[in-house]
């Protein structure tokens, strides 16, 4: 009888046929102490990504690919969760680039200590061509917690490093639907409501930033009132200290400066 999957890497995807099947190609090197099985899931892009997730998963057996329809990023990742049958959920968004070690960093973390809900550990970021891998210094990395009031602060998480327990993600009620960007902000407290985030500052993950996406559009027109959504649910049930809520006042305020500059400064029309 086949053995179950120690971990599940969950990718959705929406019209990212250009960066699909290298995401595909690099979860398929994910080296772990168990079974891994990869879901891409199809939130019914328009392009051609769905064939090219099933010509990249061609035969090998780890890769199922769902199509899905437009359901939202949140929805999706809950019902590719939902599809997945691993112990731990490691999250890779389409565009993004996982390495080799990654779940050797991570899932150990997690084993052994009961408690936290999540880990997550550190990518670099790139545009255009992805830069040449780090060595790998897992031996030497340091491990630290992330707090409520840290988080609160400022997310400094990048999703397609974090790894989570299945039960954790049914604890806390999977991704909240009701958002459309910001989902992985407001997943995180989600999970501190069920236990501790551990971070890890090994990298594990190349991050590509795409100014065209569709969450970068989305991100100048509703990412203020969003964030503010989800702070002032924080609040309501964790503990956030004044320092917290001054530093994240402080950061939003900076945000909207910058972006009243970029209004202003734009060519006429451009708005």
């Amino acid at each position: 009888m086949a053995q179950s999957p120690l971990v599940s890497v969950v990718i959705t995807a929406f019209d990212a046929q250009e960066h699909v099947a290298r995401a595909l190609r690099s979860a398929a090197t994910l080296d772990a102490d168990g079974p891994v099985e990869i879901i891409l899931f199809d939130d019914g892009s328009t392009d051609g990504t769905l064939a090219a997730a099933r010509a990249e998963a061609g035969d090998e057996p780890r890769i199922h690919v769902i199509k899905g329809g437009r359901q939202g990023r949140a929805k999706a990742l809950n019902k590719a969760i939902t599809a997945s049958t691993g112990h731990f959920i490691a999250i890779l968004d389409a565009d993004d680039i996982a390495l080799p070690h990654r779940l050797r960093v991570t899932v150990p973390i997690l084993q052994a200590e009961p408690e936290l809900a999540m880990v997550c550990s550190e990518a670099i970021v790139f545009e255009g061509t992805p830069p040449q891998p780090p060595a790998e210094t897992s031996a030497l990395a340091q491990t630290d917690r992330i707090t409520p009031a840290m988080l609160y602060a400022s997310n400094r998480i990048t999703h397609s490093t974090v790894l989570f327990r299945r039960s954790a993600w049914e604890q806390a009620g999977g991704y909240d639907e009701r958002f459309d960007i910001c989902i992985d902000y407001a997943f995180y407290f989600r999970l501190l409501r069920a236990g501790g985030i551990a971070h890890t500052d090994a990298v594990t993950c190349l991050r590509e930033r795409r100014e065209d996406s569709y969450f970068a559009v989305k991100h100048r027109r509703d990412y203020a009132d969003t964030l503010s959504r989800i702070r002032t649910e924080a609040r309501d049930t964790l503990s956030i200290p004044l320092w917290a809520r001054l530093a994240a006042a402080a950061r939003s305020f900076r945000l909207s400066m910058r972006h009243l500059g970029a209004l202003l400064h734009a060519p006429s029309g451009a708005a």
